[in-house]
């Protein structure tokens, strides 16, 4: 019986052990499948982001390449900021394989280096902006100045000041700094003002909301000259009534308040301007006098419609972007354990990339608000386009 009882369990172990065996061998294959899966899913979203940030980058600045109609005075700070954007789809390289591999890729010195760069790429694109802002008050106030003493030498002249200000703070504070200290930034390339709350908000306030901060006054104020001017209809209704057929001399401009022509015929006609300069003392425009004589030094009404509409998306680009990480960040170096136990890995690695899908939305931007960049990037990417853009540039 002892062996009719042993023989039973002798028979049926076996069985038992192969069954548990692959049990475990399929679990294992099920996990290792799982595990490829999310690092496949892990690489391809990053890969693809920044992918499309480099590509719509160098289409924009291929685009201003080929077509000497698009580098006029304000797209050459549309220009600077799309190699802004392009380095910083560049930098976000080793971020999408730290991501893949849970490491930096680089040593410790590239880390310092490149951290340091990395900052002042990002602070010197939202300063673009700023001085976007800052170029569109003066267009807004100071019209006829700002278009008499602008010119493409400026232009580059005002955009290198973003590089040469970020460069001369965030090297100092990120590179140099880690370097005195001989900091180890670990496995992560862990920046040192992470761990100095005081320098961490000062590395917010930099990046973000100083920049912000000068954006909305200055866009605010150009918002406000802008609903002042629309109402001055009365003026331009009344010297249509004045004049005969060319009657329609001038119109008030909604954007700047300028007075602008209607035609080279009446501008040229000189009973329409004795007309509109005596119209205009009567009821004490002097100002609209001096405009309407200046009338051919300033901008379009197209030009400044359209440099409008460009600022106001990039503005829009850039708060959307940036604001959501950056009031994370901001909590996060107040009181670290409401961010690391209130919110997930994911979440916060989303709101991170987003902040640089303000280099995606920015040159999308640019394709929305100007119809030439368009029509020159669809050009590029046909064959009979580039066939004609071939003849265009060949001597």
């Amino acid at each position: 019986m002892s062996t009719m009882a042993w023989t039973p369990s002798l028979t049926l172990a076996p069985e038992i052990e192969f069954e548990n065996d692959t049990e475990n061998e399929i679990q294992r294959e099920i996990h290792v499948v799982l595990s490829k899966f999310v690092n496949i899913n892990r690489l391809f979203w990053p890969m693809l982001f920044t992918t499309l940030i480099i590509a719509a980058n160098c289409l924009s600045l291929a685009a201003f390449g080929v077509e000497k109609r698009l580098r006029t005075y304000n797209n050459y700070f549309i220009i600077n900021l799309s190699i802004l954007d392009l380095l910083v789809g560049l930098n976000l390289i080793t971020s999408v394989v730290h991501t893949y591999f849970g490491y930096y890729p680089l040593n410790q010195v590239f880390c310092k280096i490149l951290g340091g760069l990395g900052q002042a790429v990002c602070s010197a694109s939202n300063f673009v902006v700023v001085i976007i802002c800052a170029d569109r008050h003066r267009a807004t106030y100071d019209p006829i100045n700002h278009y008499m003493t602008r010119s493409k030498h400026k232009a580059i002249f005002v955009n290198s000041l973003a590089w040469i200000a970020a460069l001369a703070f965030w090297m100092p504070f990120v590179t140099v700094w880690e370097f005195i200290n001989d900091f180890d930034n670990g496995h992560h390339c862990l920046r040192r003002f992470t761990n100095i709350p005081g320098a961490y908000i000062v590395n917010i306030i930099v990046l973000f909301y100083l920049p912000l901060v000068l954006i909305v006054v200055l866009y605010l104020r150009i918002f406000r000259k802008i609903r002042k001017t629309v109402g001055g209809k009365h003026f331009k209704n009344t010297m249509s009534s004045q004049g005969n057929k060319n009657a329609g001399v001038v119109e008030n401009d909604p954007v700047t308040g300028d007075m602008r022509e209607l035609s080279t015929s009446s501008i040229t006609a000189p009973n329409d301007i004795h007309v509109a300069m005596s119209f205009s003392k009567r009821h004490g425009h002097n100002k609209h006098v001096k405009d309407f004589e200046n009338t051919e030094k300033r901008e379009s009404a197209a030009e400044t419609k359209k440099a409008q509409r460009t600022l106001l998306f990039i503005v829009l680009s850039f708060v959307f972007s940036w604001l959501p990480h950056s009031i994370i960040q901001l909590i996060y170096a107040i009181e670290p354990g409401l961010i690391v136990s209130g919110l997930s890995r994911s979440a916060y690695l989303f709101l991170s990339w987003l902040a640089f899908g303000n280099s995606l939305l920015n040159p999308i931007s640019y394709a929305i608000t100007q119809p030439l960049l368009r029509a020159t990037i669809r050009n590029m990417m046909s064959r009979r386009g580039r066939d004609r853009l071939q003849r265009t540039v060949s001597p």
